[in-house]
């Protein structure tokens, strides 16, 4: 049963390092294009949810769920941050235009 545990923290260990790798290639080209085609709906429905796996993760007592979704959230609340800075800027050259 210890060894089913064990594979079952690595399996989800692997999904959250995975799901947190999808993060950096947008991150990467927002940065480099200083423009971002995702809703910012999205973003804030995705860190809505993350913090809510938080206080799961919290209640549950289990550092991977806690551990995947803290940085989740904070790496979707810095796409969001691109997304309203880079909007901004793009509203700012429409108008200077």
């Amino acid at each position: 049963m210890e060894n089913l545990v064990m594979w079952v923290s690595i399996i989800g260990t692997i999904a959250g390092i995975l799901v947190l790798l999808s993060f950096i290639p947008q991150i990467m080209k927002a940065y480099k294009t200083k423009r971002m085609f995702v809703s910012a709906h999205l973003m804030i429905l995705i860190a809505s949810g993350m913090f809510l796996w938080i206080i799961y993760g919290f209640i549950k007592s289990d550092p991977v769920i806690i551990g995947t979704n803290a940085t989740g959230f904070a790496l979707n609340v810095t796409l969001l941050i691109m997304k309203l800075k880079y909007d901004k800027m793009q509203k700012d050259m429409v108008r200077k235009a």
